[in-house]
C-alpha cells in the first residue's frame, strides 16, 4: 500500500510537526500550502530537508485538484489525508466583518470538504482521513471565537458523515481536536484566548501544548493501530473541555 500522505496547511507550525511524526514512522508526507508558507517551510529540520512539498490554495477547487494531481501519479493511491489548513480571525458581536468571516467558512469548512472531495476517489482500503479541529467547537469560554468555533463544530459533525459514506471502503475518517498549542500567536488568537498564561489555566494540566503532541495523535489516527476507529473527535487540549 501506498505511504503517502497528504498534508494541508503543512507548512504551518502544527502542520511541520505533524509531517515529522509521519516521517518517524514511515509515512511519506506531502506538505501542501499556500505558495509563501511553502517557500519558508523550514527545512532546515534534517527531517525535512527530502519531503515533498506543494502549492496548494484550499479556497480553490482548481488549485487543489492541480497540487493534488502533481504529487499523486496517475494509477497511484494515497495511505492519507490530514486537513490541517485552518485560519482563525476574531468575531466579536458587533464586530462582524463580512470577509473574515466568509474566509473562514472557505478555508476552515469548504477547504477541508474540497480536499476531501478531490483526495477521496484516491484512497485505498485501510487508509485514513484525520482532520484537524479546535476545542473551540466543544467550549465556548474564548469571547470573539464564534464564528471560528463555528466552523470547528462543522468539522466534527463532517467528519462524521464522511466517515459514514467512506466505511465502506474501509476507509476511516477521525477528528482531532487540540487545544491552545504553543506557536507564535496571531492577534486574533490572542484577543480570543486571552494569552498563553490564561490559555493554561483552562487545563487540568495547567499548561499549553506542545506541536508534537498533536502530531501523535494524529500519527496514530492515521496507523493500523487505530484500524477499529472512525467518526470520533479526539481532544487534544490538557482536559480543558472535561471540566
Amino acid at each position: 500500500m501506498s505511504r503517502k500522505v497528504i498534508v494541508t496547511g503543512g507548512a504551518g507550525v502544527i502542520g511541520q510537526a505533524i509531517c515529522r511524526r509521519l516521517l518517524e514512522s514511515g509515512f511519506e508526507p506531502v506538505a501542501a500550502d499556500l505558495q509563501d508558507a511553502v517557500a519558508t517551510l523550514d527545512t532546515a529540520d534534517p527531517a525535512l530537508a527530502d519531503m515533498t512539498t506543494v502549492v496548494m490554495d484550499v479556497t480553490d477547487r482548481g488549485s487543489v485538484e492541480q497540487a493534488v494531481a502533481a504529487v499523486v501519479a496517475p494509477g497511484e493511491t494515497l495511505r492519507g489525508v490530514v486537513n490541517c489548513a485552518g485560519i482563525l480571525r476574531d468575531s466579536f458581536l458587533g464586530e462582524l466583518d463580512e470577509a473574515k468571516l466568509d474566509l473562514m467558512f472557505q478555508v476552515n469548512i469548504a477547504g477541508m470538504a474540497r480536499v476531501t472531495d478531490v483526495c477521496a476517489p484516491l484512497l485505498a482500503a485501510g487508509s485514513a482521513i484525520v482532520n484537524v479541529g479546535s476545542l473551540t467547537g466543544h467550549f465556548g469560554r474564548f469571547r470573539g471565537a464564534s464564528v471560528y468555533g463555528a466552523t470547528k463544530a462543522g468539522i466534527a459533525a463532517y467528519t462524521r458523515y464522511t466517515a459514514e459514506e467512506l466505511a465502506e471502503r474501509g476507509i476511516r475518517v477521525n477528528n482531532v481536536a487540540p487545544g491552545v498549542i504553543r506557536a507564535p500567536m496571531s492577534p486574533s488568537m490572542a484577543r480570543v484566548s486571552g494569552g498563553e498564561e490564561v490559555s493554561a489555566s483552562y487545563a487540568m494540566l495547567k499548561r499549553i501544548g506542545e506541536p508534537h503532541e498533536v502530531a501523535e495523535a494524529v500519527e496514530f489516527l492515521l496507523s493500523d493501530r487505530a484500524s477499529f476507529i472512525t467518526a470520533q473527535t479526539l481532544l487534544v487540549d490538557g482536559g480543558v473541555v472535561a471540566w
